[in-house]
């Protein structure tokens, strides 16, 4: 008896093999023949499989398969346009959420991506088509049937078993396929459910590489102030000083850091769940796993964070959020975090939306009733204030126009434009905030600290491209430019202003907020380092940069297609060579040190 492979099941087999083809050049503009096989072992596995089945149930679910296929290469495409990294099946667990960035998908999409469809316009006209088709079904005896599945098995096996070692995983994708990625991912989750160690902070301490100055200067300069903490929705740090036709962009961020400490040399490193992880990462120093949404990982378990360390301090904590506390599971985030309240959509309602919830003028302007009322009751207070009005994909409603900078035309109809407007006018209701807490006595009370949650360019065409050059004035760098995020800190007892070259990231903000608070937690598990005592720091990126990308305050370092292989490019002078066996060894603490973040997140316990 002789197993068949339909000239349907052919037919699938040749539009998957040049769907992944278009996919895999879109990403990485090369095609590697190695890749290119292990693809078409995996594809040739399930076409065979799937067509070893004798009814119309074959053709079914060939067909199912090409339609499936089809969106998985679609979604992997807009996944890497706006994540720069590799689609994987544990984003599945956010698909509900696909209705709230309905808008930030179409402004991904582009009309050649239609293309990876227009094999089922074909397929419409199949009982002519088939009859010119240069190919009929093939046929293979049961014992070559067998040895080409054992093949297929072993040549697909040792492809994953040979990449197990790859930490680039562009380089993993490349190696693997779509599929063959899938397959990766999978058995790396299931080997990390078995490796589990205690976490100490006095283990944290010896793998540590930023040692502080020994004398903890600041500490408790703040002591007993409120705490303020705003996040600006994908604010990078070129903004800051930013001048177009000398109009400054963002002139009350640039007023505030004429008296506050400025840190220049400040990245994102938010995984999937982007501004949401920003906000773990922010309250807890803790690294995000990257795949999975931290307000997902740490659902339903208690975590040592910034809310309860002040709770413990006779402070009262409260989050505002302008979106609905459902989305990105943050009403899970908040009860893990310890926050004494939260404020959401419900509070702040729907009149003037911008984006993904009110305009920042309004969710400022009502957040700060709720602060004025916590300082007349006596209540010392933190509150976390995200701002949403600078969202992708900066659709800024005609009525906030007049509230932004004015742009040249040659920004006209461009994303770069658009970006700008859009940040132009976060700056604006934040420097009305700030107003406002002038005026209810609470600005000189408080320390305010302001930075970006993540990146926002995005390069949609050559007139962005020519644009982004325009601003900075040679070549963009995809960690050193696009993770860079402006940090402010706005001390009462500090009127000068001070720009501090430390290298730092978002796990720093919370050991440095505690100092300036004379907070305690030295026996606290924290993987960040208190920026105002410390001049050499290390800091570790993935996700949006490949693991093992890091950033220490000579270079960044950026993980080559083999483990030792690796490139750096100067903080200074943007200098770009090989890097040398040092940087590989710092490169492999620094995954080790992320290994110990991530054993920690699933160490940590339940709720009560």
């Amino acid at each position: 008896m002789k197993e068949r492979t339909s000239q349907l099941g052919l037919f699938v087999f040749l539009s998957l093999l040049l769907k992944s083809l278009y996919v895999k050049y879109s990403i990485m503009d090369e095609l590697n023949i190695v890749g290119f096989l292990t693809e078409m072992a995996f594809l040739a596995l399930f076409i065979i499989t799937v067509s070893s089945i004798r009814n119309r149930v074959s053709s079914i679910l060939l067909l199912i398969l090409n339609f499936g296929y089809s969106i998985l290469c679609l979604t992997t495409l807009l996944y890497f346009d706006y994540y720069n990294t590799i689609f994987t099946y544990k984003s599945l667990g956010e698909i509900d959420q696909v209705g709230e960035i309905s808008d930030s998908i179409v402004a991904l999409f582009k009309l050649q991506y239609i293309w990876l469809f227009f094999d089922f316009i074909l397929l419409c006209f199949w009982p002519k088509l088939k009859r010119i088709l240069p190919f009929s079904q093939l046929q293979l005896g049961p014992k070559l049937f067998g040895l080409t599945i054992a093949f297929l098995l072993f040549f697909t096996g040792t492809s994953l078993f040979s990449s197990s070692n790859i930490i680039n995983e562009l380089s993993k994708y490349e190696q693997l396929g779509i599929m063959g990625y899938q397959f990766s991912e999978a058995a790396t989750d299931i080997q990390s459910i078995f490796s589990n160690n205690d976490i100490s902070a006095e283990t944290l301490e010896k793998n540590r590489h930023s040692p502080d100055n020994g004398n903890m200067r600041l500490h408790g300069v703040a002591s007993d102030k409120n705490l303020i903490i705003i996040q600006l929705e994908s604010v990078q740090n070129f903004f800051i000083n930013l001048k177009i036709n000398s109009k400054e962009v963002t002139p009350n961020l640039n007023q505030l850091l004429r008296s506050s400490y400025y840190f220049p040399h400040f990245y994102s490193q938010v995984g999937k769940g982007n501004t949401s992880d920003a906000e773990f990462i922010t309250n807890t120093s803790i690294y995000p796993l990257g795949g999975v949404p931290m307000s997902t990982a740490i659902e339903g378990k208690a975590v040592p964070s910034l809310p309860k360390m002040l709770e413990e301090n006779g402070y009262h904590t409260a989050t505002f959020h302008a979106n609905s506390v459902s989305f990105w599971n943050r009403n899970r985030l908040y009860q893990s975090l310890g926050f004494n309240e939260y404020y959401d959509k419900k509070y702040f309602g729907t009149h003037d939306i911008v984006s993904y919830g009110v305009s920042d003028e309004v969710m400022y302007k009502k957040t700060i009733e709720k602060l004025a009322d916590f300082h007349r009751n006596g209540k010392k207070f933190y509150a976390n204030i995200i701002a949403l009005s600078s969202h992708f994909p900066f659709k800024l409603p005609d009525s906030k126009q007049p509230y932004t900078v004015p742009l040249p035309k040659e920004y006209d109809n461009s994303f770069v434009g658009s970006y700008i407007k859009s940040v132009s006018y976060a700056d604006y209701a934040f420097g009305k905030f700030v107003e406002d807490l002038k005026r209810k006595g609470l600005y000189k009370d408080s320390v305010i600290v302001v930075y970006g949650d993540h990146q926002g360019l995005q390069m949609k065409s050559e007139q962005d491209k020519q644009l982004v050059h325009q601003i900075f004035g040679r070549k963009y760098d995809s960690v050193l430019d696009h993770l860079n995020i402006p940090l402010i800190v706005k001390v009462p007892s500090v009127e000068k202003a001070k720009k501090i070259p430390t290298v730092g990231s978002l796990v720093d903000i919370y050991p440095t907020v505690a100092n300036l608070l004379g907070l305690n937690i030295s026996k606290q598990i924290v993987f960040g380092t208190d920026l105002l005592n410390t001049n050499k720091n290390q800091i570790g990126i993935r996700f949006y940069a490949p693991t093992g990308t890091f950033v220490n305050q000579s270079y960044r370092f950026s993980p080559g297609k083999t483990n030792d292989q690796g490139e750096i490019l100067s903080l200074n002078g943007r200098k770009e060579r090989t890097a040398p066996n040092r940087a590989i060894k710092e490169e492999k603490k620094i995954i080790e040190y992320m290994k110990l973040s991530d054993q920690y997140v699933k160490s940590l316990p339940k709720l009560k």
